[in-house]
């Protein structure tokens, strides 16, 4: 287990050793959420800024480094293809290194790459650069996926990853301006260009976390002074009955068809996704003369309200025990806002609306869809079927933003690349509608 250590006595977990948890399961849960998600939602935080920030230096550094739209969408994109290389033999990473050291150790490595970014001088190295950011990326998020599934059981997984994603919202409404404003007042400080300091400032946090990491953090429950022995009984407990009738081995995992389907949805889902998350500040930008900072300020609007959405749906889900139209509606209604976006974009006002509502509706899928691997797997396949669903996503993170550049260089225009994106958006939908109905129960 990740958990910070804590010399201070939590009189609420003490009590006798010797006799079984008799408080309230819900509270105990709730005290893992307060303990856990605060400090990985943080990690996690500054690795989606890392990854995503392209899209604001993109505004100077296309000049600066002579890039067509084509070559900005493929080095975006060669992020994925990084990460793709590594998501197997990131489950194997995981289980013989262990999920602190993997955390930590790529939070270091991408805080490294982020920084040394600001040494892009043409295409060849932004090229590298952002397939080596890939690289050192790769063992977070299945590391992540493995620890909150080996300590919360599927029904109660859809509020925490609600919760973990938030990361990513906020990674735009804190980061977009944040990354707009850097670039604007920085401009040509001790010689460097504003989107050098971008990645020089915002790569250091994940640095300096890392560290922190591994100076302050315990792994295993039994080390964990916050819980009494009664409650880390109540821990296993709940998770050993949540394994029964799952697939342990990751072996056995790849013959589950539910596998399959989700690593079909998630690519699907994330070409919208992802298309959508490295061109949207290029298409605020032509809806009129904005700086950098008001591109910052309005791409945060979208994902703000998508924030408080994502939430409530995770909410709304395990409060009804209804999944499925949780999970699938919400990339329907995008796909659909994407369209309508298209439309608009003579209607500045308008054509944000829509790009809300877009936003709000593909960010609120993803807690839901990320709940569903935990209820086909279990044990050590947990963190190898987790990164065989991610490079899913990660094929499409080099295909999404590819097509928008390569659509976008050949007409001119952003409407026939997020034509494309809502098709993928709504084909996901239907395959989350085909997912059998024993994995789609209560939440």
């Amino acid at each position: 287990m990740i958990t910070t250590t804590s010399t201070a006595t939590d009189t609420r977990a003490t009590g006798n050793p010797d006799t079984d948890f008799s408080g309230n399961v819900d509270a105990l849960y709730r005290k893992l959420t307060r303990r856990i998600i605060p400090l990985i939602l943080v990690c996690y935080f500054f690795g989606y800024l890392d990854r995503v920030n392209v899209g604001f230096a993109k505004l100077q550094m296309m000049t600066d480094l002579q890039l067509s739209d084509a070559a900005y969408g493929v080095g975006a994109g060669l992020f994925f293809i990084g990460y793709l290389l590594l998501q197997i033999p990131a489950g194997w990473v995981v289980r013989a290194v262990g999920v602190k050291k993997c955390i930590a150790g790529s939070m270091i490595a991408w805080g490294v790459v982020s920084i040394a970014t600001l040494a892009t001088r043409d295409q060849t190295t932004f090229y590298a650069l952002r397939f080596l950011l890939g690289i050192t990326e790769a063992t977070f998020f299945p590391a992540v996926i493995a620890y909150f599934s080996a300590w919360f059981p599927s029904r109660r997984l859809s509020r925490v990853m609600a919760l973990l994603f938030l990361a990513m919202p906020l990674g735009v409404v804190i980061g977009g301006p944040l990354s707009g404003w850097i670039m604007d007042v920085t401009h040509g400080g001790l010689g460097l260009r504003g989107w050098q300091w971008m990645f020089v400032i915002e790569g250091l946090p994940a640095v300096l976390l890392g560290l922190y990491l591994l100076a302050t953090v315990t792994e295993r429950i039994e080390d964990v002074s916050w819980l009494s022995d009664a409650e880390k009984r109540t821990v296993h407990q709940e998770m050993a009955s949540e394994a029964e009738g799952k697939r342990s081995s990751f072996r056995a995992a790849l013959r589950e068809p539910t596998l399959w389907l989700l690593f079909a949805t998630s690519f699907l889902y994330n070409v919208g996704n992802y298309g959508l998350i490295f061109w949207m500040p290029t298409m605020i930008k032509a809806l009129g003369a904005l700086s950098n900072f008001e591109v910052g300020v309005i791409s945060a609007v979208p994902y703000l309200v998508a924030s408080v959405t994502m939430v409530l749906n995770a909410r709304d889900a395990v409060r009804t025990g209804e999944r499925r139209w949780h999970t699938a509606a919400p990339v329907i209604v995008g796909g659909a806002a994407l369209l309508a976006s298209v439309g608009m974009r003579t209607h500045p006002v308008l054509a944000i609306a829509c790009l809300t509502i877009g936003v709000a509706g593909i960010m609120s899928t993803l807690a839901m869809f990320w709940s569903l691997p935990s209820r086909i797997l279990a044990g050590e396949a947990t963190a190898g079927g987790a990164g065989l669903v991610n490079i899913g996503a990660a094929i499409a993170g080099f295909v999404g933003p590819s097509i928008m550049g390569y659509l976008i260089s050949l007409t001119g225009s952003t409407q026939f690349g997020v034509a494309i994106l809502a098709l993928a958006l709504f084909c996901a939908a239907a395959l989350i509608l085909a997912i059998p109905r024993r994995f789609m129960g209560r939440a």
